[in-house]
């Protein structure tokens, strides 16, 4: 029954049915439809009342890749069971990253002191190149950000496509206390940030 129940919540966290795409994919903005943006995959949004151990654990090659804080110390997904983390991919050079970057700081503002984190990770340049960390703290003082950021390698970022399948920025996890994943959010626009929204604060509330 656990294996059906798990396989089940498998089956509704990866059914990616698309309704057109606002997001980058490398260097190059991609919109195909300016008014819908994908659809996101949002782990647990029909229910509220199940167990956190029913949702799938985040990937091991992503909950133990190592990130690089832009002190130059580095970090794994791991290290921070216990938080409610927002992981979101992003590049200075996309469009959809940025307009997204407010409701991100709006996020942190509303639950950083419950446990909650967002966490930023810069996938460089679009072309496997690192952006300078000059840069990043440079645009992330220009956006004002209040979350944590850092810059994530090739490898990292693969993970993170293995779990969403797509190769586009933004991408966002929502992972619960427990390492557990609650939410996908492929691309930007208003519909995913609704989602987003609501999705953080469904597992805040548990």
């Amino acid at each position: 029954m656990k294996e059906l129940i798990t396989n089940l919540v498998l089956f509704i966290v990866f059914s990616i049915i698309f309704s057109g795409l606002t997001a980058c994919t490398g260097t190059q903005s991609v919109t195909t439809n300016t008014n819908a943006a994908t659809s996101p995959v949002v782990a647990g949004s029909e229910t509220t009342d199940k167990k956190s151990s029913v949702y799938p654990p985040l990937a091991s090659g992503l909950a133990d890749a190592e990130f690089e804080l832009l002190d130059g110390s580095t970090f794994k997904i791991s290290d921070r069971k216990g938080k409610v983390l927002l992981l979101n991919i992003w590049g200075t050079w996309c469009g959809p990253c940025k307009a997204e970057m407010p409701y991100l700081v709006a996020l942190q503002d509303e639950y950083g002191s419950r446990g909650f984190e967002v966490i930023g990770l810069n996938i460089g340049d679009g072309s496997g190149t690192p952006e300078p960390i000059e840069l990043i703290n440079s645009f992330a003082e220009k956006m004002k950000l209040n979350y944590t950021l850092a810059r994530s390698s090739t490898a990292a970022t693969t993970q993170f496509y293995l779990i969403t399948k797509q190769q586009v920025v933004p991408q966002t996890i929502l992972v619960d206390r427990e390492g557990h994943l609650r939410g996908v959010f492929v691309g930007g626009g208003p519909r995913i940030v609704n989602l987003m929204q609501e999705t953080v604060a469904k597992t805040m509330s548990e």
